[in-house]
């Protein structure tokens, strides 16, 4: 098969609509998350190339605001980015020593990361 040249948008919006596909159908909330969690990621650093915010910068700077307004104190944006991608790289990475089994609401997971590429 020829090599062939694909614009890296066009694929994003192929894993986001093959998501949407998936969720529609009530199947493989996994591959929801995975498929959008990518999307997600390939936007966001073309909109953070161009100078704006993108979804998870928004979600960063918001749940930040809430924790110290709520908390008196600042957290993390590392924190809180860890736990807005704790299912997509959950289901993306694993190493020796890490539990073979996780926990979460994969359909609420997906639901979220799925807010994410549309934002």
């Amino acid at each position: 098969m020829p090599v062939k040249a694909y614009y890296r948008e066009d694929l994003a919006c192929q894993h986001l609509e093959t998501a949407l596909a998936l969720f529609a159908a009530g199947n493989d909330y996994g591959s929801v998350v995975t498929l959008a969690g990518a999307a997600d990621e390939v936007f966001g650093k073309f909109l953070a190339a161009e100078g704006k915010e993108n979804s998870l910068e928004a979600l960063k700077r918001a749940v930040a605001a809430i924790h110290l307004k709520l908390y008196g104190e600042p957290t993390p944006p590392r924190h809180i980015a860890d736990r807005a991608n704790m299912a997509k790289n959950s289901l993306k990475h694993w190493d020796v020593g890490d539990p073979k089994l996780v926990k979460f609401d994969l359909k609420q997971e997906s639901i979220d990361m799925l807010n994410r590429p549309v934002f």
